[in-house]
């Protein structure tokens, strides 16, 4: 059965906004909020609670409660101007349950959430495995982060922590540490590697200097009127690029 909600106080409209915009509140609710049709339909087994907007006019049984909300509260909830019409309610992707891996993209205080998501999206595509998240990155669940990853947080393995289990993975998984720098060798110069992780620093700063420690530089040719890359654009260049050598 599909309730209705006209109210924009109404608890259930406070709690969806708290989860989009609260990071400690997602991770108390085991939940994130969820926009767009496409990503919801691929992620079904997911989803907690499915929110319609008056004006959404596709039929579809998910088998998961149902709202119907006003178009002011569809904006309130997605937090967007011109929403789909469909949000849902999700559960949170399992963090840390790396089982396997012989490619792994890491992010080193990465602060900006659509580079994340875009690299995050990137990987998937790519055929990472995993993603690890050093502190002073972006909130893997920020809204925005979401938004450009389009269903990537729950194909791809997510785990965080500091240098120390960094470097444990790596050791348990026989990585070859690389790290993406302006001063280091370019991609085709390296030996093959069959098992990577790639760091991939602060937009402003670069990586820190921990990692420069024990990591193998990589960078890519530019012409000398370009300093640096937008780190999402740099991280796809060199996540295909190490993939075909």
């Amino acid at each position: 059965m599909i309730q209705r909600i006209s109210s924009l106080t109404h608890p259930l409209v406070k709690h969806l906004v708290k989860l989009r915009k609260e990071s400690n509140y997602r991770y108390q609710s085991n939940s994130l909020l969820f926009n767009g049709e496409k990503p919801i339909l691929e992620l079904t087994s997911y989803i907690k609670r499915v929110i319609y907007s008056e004006s959404y006019s596709k039929s579809m049984d998910l088998k998961r409660e149902s709202y119907v909300v006003t178009e002011a509260i569809m904006q309130k909830i997605s937090g967007l101007i011109s929403p789909e019409g469909i949000v849902a309610e999700m559960e949170l992707p399992i963090l840390n349950s790396l089982t396997h891996c012989s490619r792994l993209l890491v992010l080193d205080a990465v602060s900006d959430p659509g580079n994340v998501g875009t690299l995050l999206r990137t990987a998937l595509a790519f055929e990472w495995d995993a993603i690890f998240m050093l502190p002073g990155s972006c909130d893997l669940f920020n809204e925005k982060v979401v938004r450009a990853a389009r269903g990537a947080h729950f194909k791809i393995s997510l785990c965080q922590g500091g240098l120390s289990e960094l470097k444990e993975i790596i050791k348990n998984f026989q990585l070859s540490p690389l790290v993406a720098n302006l001063h280091g060798s370019e991609p085709h110069l390296l030996p093959k590697l069959e098992k990577k992780a790639l760091v991939l620093g602060n937009e402003a700063r670069g990586p820190c200097p921990e990692i420069l420690e024990f990591c193998t530089p990589v960078t890519l040719k530019m012409s000398s009127e370009v300093q640096s890359l937008n780190v999402a654009v740099a991280g796809a260049i060199l996540l295909y690029t190490l993939n075909h050598l």
